[in-house]
This record gives structure tokens, C-alpha cells and sequence, in this order.
């Protein structure tokens, strides 16, 4: 015979059990989560088609009023036996961009375009399928610093790769900058 008391604390059980699920699935919704919006921490754009893929897309304005600079790293990880696939052209905001010599990406290998002011273009390493190159933006100067513009990349295969490039000013040397008197802010003698 069973106690009129088993009854009650299978129930009590049952919704205590239920209770607890419902509270543990509610505690969060509703919630935006802190990373779901978030971009990797990467200067540039990116962008993938099919083994292609485009990373750190920018603009590079240099201080002196020269040349805009472009860099990014274009990489090919197909499988198989697929031929070489090259980076025929690019482009940012419209303007053709001028990229340095480049042999076709093997499987598994990357293009880096160098963006900094004293990039100068690199033989393919021995040990790593990479290559270095340098790629110029005549006209980019009048695009905005802090800005993002359209850009794409077209590939030998008839792919192409469209995302938003960075335009950034070009980093200053440290001490090479010293601000002018006439703009300094008055000492508040603390």
C-alpha cells in the first residue's frame, strides 16, 4: 500500500523538475549576445568564393600626399589536381587598381600585397607557397580615411570576390610626429 504522501511528492517532483527547465531555457532569451555581431579583428574586408578567399582589404593614404597604397592577402585552398588560379584585376570604389606582378596561386598557396610604405616585392619563398607583391590605387588619396568603399578582386577562373575595403591613414613613425604649438593644449599646471 502506498502513502497518500508518495503521490503529493511525485508531483511536487515532477513540477519542481519542469520549473527548473523552464527557468534555466528562459534565462537567456531575450538576450543579445556580446558577439554576435562582432567582425574578426582584422583591419580590412574579406571575402570568400568557392577555395578563394580575400583577407585584410585596405587603403593605404599615405601622410605625404603620394600614391595611394592597397594591400590585402588573397589565398587558393581547393583540393585535387585544379590549375593555378591567378588575381587578373581589382578594384576599389570604381578605380582600377594597379597590382604588382604575381605568378598563379597553386593549391594551397597566397598572395600577399603589401601595404606599407617601404613594401617592395618578394620571390616565392622555398619552404612556403607564398608570394609577395605591392598594388597601387592612382586617385585613392580622395577617398575618405575612416571610411569603408565598395571593392572587388577577379580571379583567372571567372570568380570574383566583392567586399568592403578599410581606407586608414598611413601609421606614423614613432616621434616622427610632434604637435604644432599653435594647436597644444595649455598646461593646467596639475
Amino acid at each position: 500500500m502506498t502513502s497518500p504522501n508518495t503521490g503529493l511528492r511525485r508531483t511536487a517532483l515532477v513540477v519542481l523538475a519542469v520549473g527548473a527547465a523552464l527557468g534555466a531555457s528562459a534565462c537567456g532569451s531575450g538576450q543579445v549576445s556580446q558577439t554576435a555581431n562582432q567582425v574578426a579583428a582584422v583591419d580590412g574586408g574579406r571575402g570568400s568564393a568557392g577555395d578563394l578567399s580575400v583577407n585584410d582589404f585596405q587603403v593605404l593614404i599615405p601622410q605625404d600626399g603620394g600614391e595611394a597604397r592597397v594591400g590585402f592577402a588573397a589565398s587558393y585552398t581547393g583540393y585535387g589536381m585544379e590549375d593555378p588560379i591567378g588575381i587578373e584585376s581589382a578594384e576599389v570604389d570604381g578605380m582600377p587598381v594597379q597590382l604588382g606582378d604575381t605568378r598563379p596561386m597553386e593549391r594551397g598557396c597566397s598572395i600577399v600585397f603589401d601595404a606599407s610604405p617601404d613594401a617592395a616585392p618578394m620571390p616565392p619563398a622555398a619552404d612556403v607557397c607564398l608570394e609577395h607583391a605591392t598594388a597601387m590605387l592612382p586617385g585613392g588619396e580622395e577617398l575618405h580615411i575612416g571610411t569603408s568603399v565598395p571593392a572587388t578582386v577577379s580571379f583567372s577562373n571567372g570568380e570574383r570576390i566583392e567586399l568592403d575595403a578599410a581606407v586608414m591613414a598611413e601609421p606614423l613613425e614613432i616621434g616622427e610626429y610632434t604637435r604644432p604649438a599653435e594647436t597644444a593644449a595649455p598646461s593646467e599646471g596639475h
